[in-house]
């Protein structure tokens, strides 16, 4: 099964839960769809594409491409709110346990490495195999917003592209460290991407999102929120993370791939 009916299987199962869960948040017309204009979009600006031009060059082969980017930009250039962190980690959870529920769907043994009672720095989710034994540890995220104006901050870069983000820092370093030194099967970080252009499931080698971490260091460092912050024992505390390096989505796999990598590895 092709990467974009694997993605429209998931949505499928999935819309529900994630309608009821962000009735109150506010949604970009098009989040948790997938439509014919979305299907080309992945083939010519992701499958197809040789390496990053920008994205104005794409208008003539992406039909509907130059209006989806004037409501993305109308979308996502207003003031965010002040995201708080409690919230997001929520709101990661809801897409990490549907993904998991999907592989369970398809016959992929997947728990949370919670459930096995490991440190909250272990990789969200394992895929199971004979026994019980673990195959694969998947690091999840979800992005709905692009960062549109990397162009600007990271040279080279394009919103279509380069909005993969990967906090860097504390936490990176202690999953990093578990990764390498505790964990001897394959390690994936997954991206459920929902921009308004490019959507589906994306993934890189634990091993490459590292070398690339090196290589890059920091591409950039946003502006604080009063979100980044909670008040502990009197102290005012930063838990949100404000450095960031975006991986390349042109050289991460798609949904497909990811899952006969998995089947192989369970047998």
């Amino acid at each position: 099964m092709d990467s974009t009916l694997l993605y429209e299987k998931l949505l499928e199962s999935s819309k529900e839960r994630l309608i009821e869960f962000t009735k109150n948040f506010p949604r970009q017309e098009g989040q948790f769809t997938f439509v014919e204009f979305n299907e080309i979009a992945f083939e010519k600006m992701y499958k197809n594409l040789k390496g990053v031009v920008p994205r104005q060059q794409l208008f003539s082969q992406v039909p509907g491409l130059k209006e989806v980017c004037g409501g993305c930009w109308a979308f996502y250039l207003n003031p965010r709110n002040e995201s708080v962190k409690s919230l997001d980690i929520k709101f990661g959870k809801q897409f990490e346990n549907l993904l998991k529920d999907f592989f369970v769907s398809i016959d992929l043994q997947c728990i949370r490495s919670d459930d096995l009672g490991l440190e909250k720095n272990y990789p969200d989710l394992i895929v199971l195999g004979k026994g019980g034994k673990p195959m694969a540890f998947l690091e999840v995220k979800y992005l709905t917003a692009p960062f549109i104006k990397v162009f600007e901050k990271v040279p080279g870069r394009e919103c279509y592209e380069g909005s993969t983000t990967l906090d860097v820092g504390k936490k990176l370093e202690v999953q990093r460290k578990i990764v390498e030194e505790e964990i001897d099967v394959p390690v994936y970080y997954v991206y459920w991407i929902d921009y308004p252009c490019i959507k589906g499931v994306f993934f890189m080698p634990a091993e490459e999102v590292f070398s690339y971490a090196d290589e890059a260091k920091l591409e950039w460092t946003r502006k604080q929120r009063e979100g980044d912050f909670i008040n502990a024992g009197g102290e005012r505390v930063k838990v949100g993370h404000t450095k960031k390096v975006y991986l390349p989505l042109l050289k991460m796999g798609d949904f497909e791939e990811l899952v006969r990598k998995l089947r192989e590895l369970v047998g």
